[in-house]
C-alpha cells in the first residue's frame, strides 16, 4: 500500500464519515421532534446516514466494490453497536436534558464510525493482492 494512501483514506473517510454524521444528527432531531421514541428514532437515522456513507466510501474514500455480503454484515453489527450504545449511555445520563442526548448520540456515533473505518479499510475494501505476473514487473 502506498504509505500517502492512508493518510488520504483517513481524511476521506472523516469527510464522508462528518457528513454521514449530519445527516445521522438531523433524521434523529427530526424523529424525535416528531414524536418517535428513542430506539426506533436511532434506526431511522442510522439507515439514513449509512446508505450515504457506504456509497461515499465506495466511491470516494476507498475507491473499491466491496463484498456485499461483508459490508450487509457490517452495517448490521454497527447499527446494533451504535442503537445498544446509545440506549445504554442514555440509561446512565438519562433522557430529560437535550445535552445529554446530544453526549449519547456522539458517543454512539464515534464508536461505530472507529469500528466501521477500521472494518471497512482492513477488511471489506481492502485492495486486491497482485497477481504473481503484475507483482514482478
Amino acid at each position: 500500500m502506498n504509505q500517502l494512501q492512508l493518510p488520504v483514506q483517513v481524511r476521506r473517510f472523516l469527510i464522508t464519515g462528518l457528513s454521514a454524521t449530519l445527516i445521522d444528527s438531523v433524521v434523529y432531531s427530526l424523529m424525535l421532534y416528531l414524536g418517535m421514541d428513542f430506539s426506533p428514532a436511532k434506526a431511522c437515522d442510522f439507515i439514513a446516514a449509512v446508505a450515504f456513507a457506504y456509497h461515499g466510501h465506495r466511491r470516494w474514500t476507498f475507491s473499491s466494490h466491496g463484498s456485499r455480503k461483508r459490508i450487509a454484515g457490517l452495517y448490521i453489527t454497527t447499527f446494533i453497536i451504535n442503537n445498544l450504545t446509545n440506549t445504554l449511555m442514555l440509561e446512565i445520563l438519562g433522557k430529560e436534558q437535550k445535552l445529554d442526548i446530544a453526549a449519547a448520540f456522539v458517543v454512539a456515533t464515534g464508536i461505530t464510525a472507529t469500528v466501521n473505518f477500521i472494518i471497512l479499510k482492513f477488511f471489506i475494501f481492502r485492495p486486491k493482492k497482485p497477481l504473481p505476473a503484475e507483482a514482478e514487473s
